[in-house]
């Protein structure tokens, strides 16, 4: 399960390593395994994952999202009520993903240890090595993070997603989040996510500000993903 991690710029002069992109570059033997697994776990992901994550999940569209937060922006400037819309920017996200956590979500989902040992399997005998100026550097072995360019990454973070989704379903019910009504029907929405692009609305209240702080902070120590506030 060796690899190579090619850094892809992203800008036309890359100056410092956030300018590049890291792509692993993955064997065509492990490939053939993740394929099959990933296959397989498509068969039940759209089961799992809540219907606001509609990024690698069949049947569902990236416009769906859009609709809806365009709809939210019209709505609270045509009626001028106080609306609360964050973004929220995880720093590397694919990158920082505990492996701990997403086998927990796992767990949490009725994943049989089997398929979790798969998962783990998968994860734990990856070795890297970086392409440098065309020439690789020496092996090390990865403890945390999904491999850009693995065909089970998408589905995983997908899993390792729902977790923050989890914590807002939670803080609906028992009322310490207010989100905000949409349309005449008056449909909550809360929160919109397209793979690692997180969107959380809400009435315009600090107790919305307060709880969502908690619930960043609580996702970003069990997840790994650390949240850049100064980009969210």
């Amino acid at each position: 399960n060796a690899s190579f991690l090619a850094l892809i710029p992203k800008v036309k002069h890359p100056q410092t390593f956030d300018d590049y992109r890291p792509i692993s570059l993955i064997g065509c033997m492990y490939k053939v395994i993740a394929k099959l697994l990933a296959n397989r776990l498509r068969n039940v992901i759209s089961d799992l994952i809540d219907e606001r994550q509609t990024a690698f999940i069949k049947d569902r569209h990236i416009l769906h999202g859009i609709v809806i937060l365009n709809e939210v922006i019209e709505e609270a400037c045509r009626s001028k009520k106080p609306t609360m819309i964050f973004k929220v920017d995880f720093e590397k996200a694919y990158d920082s993903v505990s492996w701990g956590f997403l086998d927990y979500m796992l767990q949490r989902m009725g994943f049989c240890p089997k398929w979790r040992h798969w998962i783990s399997t998968c994860l734990s005998s990856a070795t890297i090595s970086i392409l440098v100026n065309g020439s690789p550097t020496k092996e090390f072995a990865p403890t945390r993070g999904l491999r850009q360019g693995d065909p089970l990454a998408p589905l995983l973070f997908n899993i390792v997603g729902e977790g923050i989704t989890g914590l807002m379903r939670e803080a609906i019910q028992k009322n310490l989040y207010r989100s905000y009504m949409v349309g005449k029907t008056k449909e909550p929405t809360n929160i919109l996510q397209y793979a690692d692009d997180t969107v959380f609305v809400g009435e315009a209240v600090w107790e919305n500000v307060l709880v969502l702080k908690a619930m960043l902070r609580g996702f970003e120590l069990a997840s790994g993903l650390k949240i850049n506030y100064a980009k969210s």
